[in-house]
C-alpha cells in the first residue's frame, strides 16, 4: 500500500503531482459536501480540492517551452548580476565597470552554474567555520511582553533581515535586524477564543517562513497551521487536518509548498498558494518531532522514539528509511540535498548521507553530561547554515556549541562555542555564519520537567567577526 493517502478531488495536487488521476468525490456523501469556508482548510474535508476554480491562468501559462527557458535564463543572469553588483557597490568606477562588465558576469555565471551543479548532486560543502572568529562574540538580546514565558521557535528570512519568534504564551513577533526593532507583534488569545482573536490560542511549537519572505507558517499544540502574510502580519489562512500537535513545519525552498509533522505520526503536505491540502504521508511509528526541506520534491523527517529518519520522495511516492542508533532521535536539518545531521533526547549529534544507511559520523553526549543523574543533556535545539560545513547545537549546559563538518562529510570537529544560560530551545543561522539567533527559555519548549528561574526568557543575537591575519 502506498504511504501517499489522497483525498477530493482533482483541484488539489497540481502543484506536486500534476497529470495524475483522481477519484472524483461523490455528491452528497462525506464531508467533501459541507459548505466552504475560504478562512479555514480541514484536509479530513478536502472540499476545496473538487472546485475547479481553484487556479488561475496567468501569462506564463500560456508559455511555449522555449520562452519559459529564455525567460528563466534571464531572470538567472539578473540574479546573478544583482549578486555581482551587491558585492562591488562603492568599490569599482563606473568606466571600470563598464570595461569588466561582461567578464565578470561570464565568471560569475560559471562560478554560479557550478555551485548550483554541486549543490543539486549534495556534493557542495562551503568552509564557512574556518573563517570566523569563535573567541570575539558580540551579543544583544531582545525581549517583549508577548513571549513572557520560554521562547519555543525562532526563524530568520532569507535575506536575515527579518526574525519572526514565538513562546509558550502563544505570543508571535516579528522584528527587524539588525536594529532589533519590533514590526509587527501578535498577542495570543484565551483557550477556546480562536473565532475572537487573530492569535494563536495554545502553544505555538513551530515556525517557517518561505524563502522569498511572503508567507510565514506558525504551528501549534491545538493541531492547526496558522498561515501569515509577512509584510503585515495579518492572518490568512488556517490549514486543519492533522490529529496531534504540530511538531514541525519547512517550506520547500523556492516554493509556497508547505511540509508539516505532527505527533499524530503523519507529514502532510499543504499549498499555501492554492490554499488546500495535498497528500498525508503515513510510515513512522511513534510522534513525527522533526522536519526538514530543501529545493527537491522531498522532505525529511524523525521519528522520536521510533528511531528512524525518512526521506519522503514526494514524486516517486516512496521513501527511504534509515535507522538511528540510541534511543531517540528528535531534530533533522538538512546540509545540502543529499546529506543532513540529527541530534535527540540521547544527547547525540550524526552525520547522514543519502546513500548509506548508517550515520557517517556520530558524537555521543556532544552536550556533556547532566552531574544531577549522569544522563547526558538533551540537545534541544539544532541548525545548519545550508550548503556549509557549519552546525549549531543548544542544550541546557550553558552553551551554544559550533561544529564543522570535515571533508566527505566523515568527521564532526567542535571549533567553538558561545555562553548561552538556560533552554536553548531554537537556533537559527544568517549572513554566512556570521550572526546567530538563538530562542532561550526557563523551560524546556517540549514541557516542564526542569525549571531554570535565574535565567530570563528571550531572543539572543550574537555577531560573529571574520577571521584576521591577527587572530
Amino acid at each position: 500500500m502506498s504511504f501517499f493517502i489522497r483525498k477530493g478531488g482533482t483541484g488539489g495536487n497540481k502543484v506536486a503531482q500534476a497529470g495524475k488521476k483522481r477519484r472524483a468525490p461523490q455528491e452528497g456523501k462525506g464531508k467533501g459536501s459541507k459548505k466552504f469556508r475560504d478562512e479555514e482548510i480541514d484536509s479530513e474535508g478536502s472540499d476545496i480540492e473538487a472546485r475547479d476554480d481553484v487556479g488561475y491562468e496567468s501569462e506564463e501559462d500560456k508559455e511555449t517551452a522555449e520562452e519559459k527557458k529564455l525567460r528563466l535564463a534571464r531572470l538567472y543572469l539578473q540574479e546573478i548580476q544583482n549578486e555581482l553588483d551587491e558585492r562591488e557597490k562603492g568599490g569599482d568606477e563606473e568606466e571600470e565597470k563598464d570595461e569588466d562588465g561582461v567578464r565578470r558576469l561570464e565568471d560569475g555565471v560559471k562560478e554560479r552554474l557550478r555551485e548550483d551543479v554541486e549543490a543539486d548532486r549534495g556534493k557542495l560543502r562551503r568552509e564557512v567555520t574556518s573563517t570566523l572568529n569563535f573567541t570575539e562574540v558580540e551579543s544583544a538580546h531582545l525581549q517583549d511582553k508577548n513571549h513572557k514565558l520560554s521562547i519555543t521557535s525562532l526563524v530568520l528570512s532569507k535575506t536575515g533581515d527579518h526574525l519572526y519568534t514565538a513562546s509558550k504564551d502563544k505570543g508571535l513577533v516579528k522584528w527587524s535586524l539588525p536594529s532589533g526593532r519590533k514590526e509587527f507583534k501578535v498577542p495570543g488569545g484565551k483557550k477556546g477564543e480562536e473565532n475572537k482573536t487573530q492569535g494563536h490560542c495554545n502553544t505555538i511549537t513551530s515556525l517557517a517562513v518561505t524563502s522569498d519572505n511572503v508567507y510565514l507558517a506558525s504551528g501549534d499544540t491545538s493541531k492547526n497551521i496558522y498561515i501569515w502574510t509577512c509584510d503585515n502580519m495579518i492572518r490568512s489562512h488556517i490549514f486543519k487536518g492533522h490529529r496531534g500537535e504540530i511538531s514541525g513545519l519547512a517550506f520547500r525552498t523556492g516554493t509556497h509548498t508547505l511540509y508539516s509533522s505532527s505527533h499524530d505520526r503523519s507529514v502532510k503536505i499543504w499549498s499555501v498558494d492554492e490554499k488546500c491540502y495535498i497528500e498525508t504521508l503515513f510510515g513512522h511509528q511513534d510522534h513525527v518531532l522533526g522536519i526538514d526541506a530543501g529545493s527537491r520534491e522531498r522532505a525529511i523527517t524523525v521519528g522520536g522514539r521510533d528511531r528512524t529518519v525518512r526521506v519522503w520522495k514526494i514524486v516517486e511516492e516512496s521513501q527511504l528509511v534509515f535507522n538511528a542508533p540510541g534511543s531517540s532521535v528528535d531534530l533533522v536539518k538538512l546540509l545540502n540535498e543529499e546529506h543532513w545531521v540529527t541530534a535527540g533526547e540521547d544527547g547525540h549529534l550524526a552525520v547522514w548521507g543519502a546513500m548509506r544507511k548508517k550515520p557517517l559520523a556520530m558524537v555521543e553526549r556532544c552536550h556533556g553530561t547532566d552531574p544531577v543523574n549522569g544522563e547526558p543533556n538533551w540537545v534541544s535545539s539544532l541548525s545548519t547554515l545550508h550548503n556549509s560545513d557549519m552546525v549549531l547545537t543548544g542544550s541546557r549546559d550553558g552553551f551554544i556549541r559550533i561544529w564543522s563538518i570535515g571533508e566527505g562529510f566523515k568527521t564532526i570537529i567542535p571549533v567553538g562555542t558561545i555562553q548561552c544560560p538556560g533552554f536553548v530551545n531554537s537556533l537559527d543561522v544568517g549572513e554566512g555564519g556570521g550572526r546567530i539567533v538563538a530562542g532561550v527559555g526557563q523551560e524546556h519548549r517540549l514541557g516542564r520537567w526542569w525549571r531554570d528561574s535565574s535565567v530570563k526568557n528571550r531572543i539572543y543575537l550574537y555577531t560573529l567577526k571574520p577571521v584576521t591575519s591577527s587572530s
